[in-house]
């Protein structure tokens, strides 16, 4: 089950696990699947583990159109592979872009999460005109546009390196960053800059939510700290030490807050009898 075709587009996938709750991991801009590589190999002996490539990422054809990458679009490719690949009731983790694609299903399909993860995501994508991130952006896409994905990667390999990211991981991110089609680095990431967020929305997420960042993500860690003060009973977890991927750089303190939560909220301790107090 390398593809399913999911809105006319064949989206890769992986399962990896046979037993235990579903865990269903979302990867964040221009990543793919590899991004969760220390997680499947963690959980999959205990949880079965559903891994996907969004469309025009990794191995996901892309769409014909810019216009077709959506955050909402590819909210709606999760929930149809999930349905897809027959999972009820699942964990759910989203990462960055990730996030704001797993905020809108906890917002839309609470009723089919066990837990919700946000990592290194805010409730917004700086969208105002006058928002600096908006010029940096847009300098990045005529950059791609004019010089390829190369130029960009290029860029991204001057920038310094998270104590904790292995070299060789950030070699193969580059890498990975100049095969992305032009098309899916400007298409997602204005998909991103038109997410409406969640400001207005966030009360409305009822599912038990961890949000965990990176202590160095400066650029994120106040719209993340947001979250887990406006989402209803969220708890705050800071991975010392850790840029915008805690769960590469830090994988094991990283799953160590995700085990604890996916045993509080799973299956097994929901069916728990609860206890009267002496």
């Amino acid at each position: 089950m390398p593809h399913v075709t999911i809105d006319g587009l064949a989206i890769y996938c992986e399962r990896h696990g046979d037993v235990g709750d579903p865990i269903v991991f979302v990867h964040g801009y221009t990543g793919d699947t590899t991004d969760w590589t220390a997680q499947t190999g963690a959980f999959s002996s205990s949880h079965r583990v559903l891994i996907m490539d969004h469309r025009g990422h990794g191995k996901s054809q892309r769409p014909a159109e810019r216009a077709q990458f959506t955050i909402e679009a590819m909210a709606n490719d999760v929930e149809a592979l999930v349905e897809h690949v027959g999972f009820d009731r699942y964990h759910l983790v989203g990462h960055s872009m990730g996030g704001s694609i797993a905020q809108e299903i906890a917002i839309h399909s609470p009723e089919r999460l066990l837990s919700l993860t946000l990592e290194d995501t805010g409730y917004l994508f700086g969208v105002s005109k006058d928002d600096p991130l908006r010029g940096v952006m847009a300098g990045l896409y005529a950059t791609a546009e004019s010089q390829g994905m190369s130029a960009i990667a290029a860029m991204a390999d001057m920038m310094e390196r998270p104590p904790h990211m292995p070299a060789d991981r950030a070699e193969r991110d580059r890498e990975r960053l100049a095969r992305l089609p032009v098309d899916t680095f400007v298409g997602a990431g204005r998909a991103m800059e038109a997410w409406q967020g969640t400001r207005e929305r966030a009360h409305m997420i009822t599912t038990p939510t961890l949000v965990i960042c990176g202590e160095l993500d400066a650029g994120v860690t106040a719209g993340a700290r947001w979250l887990a003060e406006n989402i209803p009973g969220a708890v705050w977890v800071a991975i010392p030490e850790a840029h915008h991927s805690p769960q590469v750089e830090r994988a094991d303190l990283f799953n160590a807050a995700l085990r604890a939560h996916f045993e509080q909220h799973g299956t097994s301790s929901l069916a728990k009898p609860c206890t009267a107090d002496a």
